[in-house]
């Protein structure tokens, strides 16, 4: 199950990255079907991916055409499998599942549906990337996502290179990627001594791609989330002042409180960080410090308290 265990975490802008598309309304049986998809994971109703993965099949079958149902039938199936470790989990049986989905799905998307092209780009570029399948290619899909929708290519341009060694000019890259991300949302720069947020911050948006950084009632702690990794990834880079300010600028998204992995931003704020970069050194790569909320993907950006 490596491969699963790379892929997790992939999916944090699942559904950020799908509101860039259209938004449907009226009587469609998409509507309820999207809106399951968004409550399932805002609650972290795991349980239910594969049920829902199974009713957007059954919509595809039914209107291939449907560009944006195609979509969501490709991160519904990268949900299922990215955290396909969870206790109870038939792992083989969602691999075997869920992979051609995700492959077909995206791929479709990226060739016919202008809308949703820069998230299907993103999200097989990360899949492709992090499990190994590809690496040239997903990047190259990633990179295109960046220059398509800065706010969602950008955050993969870092994401995806967080598994890299801790002196590898790639982690440098993915640094890098993450200040340009932030700079995009706040539309300025940003101190790479002190990246102090505060002057930027805005409230959570349902306008995307602005949603994307903000948070929105789809994605409530993409904010949040989003400086949760980017101040593990400073650690790791060996920059400890400048990831303590990325921590505390998660303290302030207006939705914090409400944040369902609070307490894994809050323990960084006490911990030793520079053990955490010490644990970098290690040849064995199972021993690091995670980068971001270990095991779960959709839900760090995702879940609520409830």
């Amino acid at each position: 199950m490596a491969r699963v265990r790379l892929v997790a975490m992939v999916i944090g802008a699942v559904v950020a990255v799908g509101a860039c598309g259209d938004d449907i309304t009226g009587p469609h049986p998409l509507v309820e079907a999207e809106a399951r998809l968004f409550d399932a994971m805002n609650r972290d109703d795991y349980e239910s991916a594969g049920t829902l993965v199974g009713e957007l099949w059954e919509l595809h079958d039914a209107e291939p055409e449907n560009g944006r149902n195609t979509f969501l039938l490709g991160a519904a199936s990268l949900w299922w499998l990215a955290e396909a470790e969870r206790p109870g989990t038939n792992g083989l049986q969602v691999l075997a599942q869920a992979i051609p989905l995700i492959l077909e799905s995206f791929f479709d998307v990226i060739l016919n549906d202008e809308e949703n092209a820069a998230g299907a780009s993103a999200l097989l570029g990360a899949f492709l990337f992090e499990t190994g399948f590809d690496q040239a290619q997903g990047s190259a899909l990633v990179d295109s996502a960046a220059a398509w929708v800065p706010e969602v290519g950008l955050f993969q341009q870092m994401h995806i290179r967080r598994f890299a060694a801790a002196d590898d000019t790639v982690t440098a890259s993915a640094i890098e990627a993450g200040f340009q991300f932030w700079e995009v949302c706040g539309g300025g720069p940003v101190d790479r001594d002190n990246p102090d947020f505060t002057a930027y911050v805005q409230p959570p948006t349902e306008s995307m791609p602005q949603g994307f950084c903000w948070g929105s009632s789809r994605v409530p702690h993409g904010f949040e989330g989003s400086w949760l990794i980017f101040g593990d990834l400073l650690v790791k880079g060996g920059q400890l002042d400048p990831a303590r300010r990325a921590y505390l600028n998660a303290r302030l998204g207006q939705n914090y409180d409400l944040w369902k992995h609070k307490d894994q931003l809050e323990s960084r704020l006490t911990e030793d960080l520079a053990a955490r970069y010490a644990s970098y050194a290690n040849r064995d790569f199972t021993q690091w410090a995670s980068i971001g909320v270990p095991v779960v993907s959709c839900t760090q950006c995702h879940a609520s308290q409830f």
